[in-house]
């Protein structure tokens, strides 16, 4: 018989050959036979259309996220996970071929009355995207990929500081924070990779940070951070503070940098409009100013793409000004 139960299974199971000579053998996820029987035929005819006119199977909005995830090379998978249960409440009672434009218009009138900003709005239709063009182009399931157009956002925020603000910010800051901060100066490091930067990445005999795995962020490519003088100083300062992570507070791992005290700081030394991330600008903006070339930047800090470091070719004033040399009136 095609239809048994499994051993310590409550549910039916069915177990036939396909049209195309495989073997289908799943559960039918019903506990009546009569319910089990429906399943089986409306799954052997759908094989048969599927093989006789080269119909698409079809595939619910979830078994699409499983797949997706299941395949999905990220470094981060709770990312994925995260980012798609929030959608559920939108697609999860649908079936990809179900799932049209006026959808994807409820989701982000509803995300942007939450409050939402475009780019991360951008981030969930971005995911959309992706899973659309794997249910259509690879997995070849029943789906009309609805049209998805990113949402219009500002332009890239960049605010630096000068040395003498950076000076004064230092100053006011507590000890490990200053610390953290000082590094991130000297690095260009993002604040997750200084927060949780472990002993087993530092090589100071070599003078460098291994960021890779498990550390890498946003990006997703592992690169090597080139320790200055001063960043070899604070990191040695660290040593015999914890067994595995080289900044702590009051002997344990720091979680976040840019806390109140780091808000308080900026405030007695008058700098406003500043956010943690903005001393990786800082960095990057100093370097430019110091003349390092844009494709060496993007490997110092890490971008994979040479568009994110562009934003910063304009603050090499220097360089610009000797190809503006011999414009004038003679």
């Amino acid at each position: 018989m095609s239809l048994y139960k499994q051993r310590n299974s409550k549910y039916w199971w069915c177990k036939f050959t396909a049209p195309d000579g495989s073997v289908i053998r799943q559960s039918t996820r019903t506990e009546t036979r009569a319910l089990a029987e429906e399943f089986e035929a409306k799954l052997k005819y759908e094989l048969y259309r599927q093989a006789q006119f080269g119909e698409r199977p079809e595939m619910s909005w979830r078994e699409g996220v499983i797949k997706y995830i299941s395949e999905s090379e990220t470094k981060s998978p709770k990312d994925n996970i995260s980012l798609f249960r929030l959608l559920d409440p939108y697609f999860g009672h649908l079936k990809l071929h179900e799932i049209t434009g006026k959808h994807i218009e409820q989701l982000i009138e509803s995300r942007q009355k939450q409050g939402v900003k475009n780019a991360t709005i951008n981030k969930s239709l971005e995911k959309i995207r992706a899973l659309f063009n794997l249910a259509y182009k690879k997995w070849r399931v029943k789906c009309d990929p609805p049209y998805i157009k990113l949402l219009s956002t500002p332009k890239m925020r960049v605010r630096w500081i000068s040395h003498l603000e950076a000076t004064k910010l230092l100053k006011h800051l507590q000890t490990h924070t200053q610390a953290m901060a000082h590094f991130t100066l000297e690095t260009g490091l993002r604040e997750s990779n200084v927060t949780g930067l472990r002993w087993d990445q530092v090589d100071l005999d070599r003078g460098v940070v291994y960021i890779e795995g498990e550390d890498v962020l946003k990006d997703g490519k592992p690169y090597l951070v080139v320790l200055t003088d001063a960043a070899k100083t604070i990191i040695n300062r660290q040593v015999g503070k914890h067994e595995t992570f080289v900044f702590t507070y009051r002997g344990k791992p720091v979680k976040k940098a840019g806390t109140k005290s780091w808000r308080l700081a900026l405030e007695k030394a008058g700098i406003q409009n500043f956010r943690w991330h903005d001393l990786r600008h800082t960095w990057a903006s100093w370097h430019i100013q110091n003349g390092t070339p844009l494709e060496v930047l993007q490997e110092l800090g890490g971008w994979r793409d040479i568009k994110s470091v562009q934003r910063y070719a304009h603050f090499n004033v220097d360089a610009l000004k000797g190809y503006a040399k011999g414009l004038g009136i003679v």
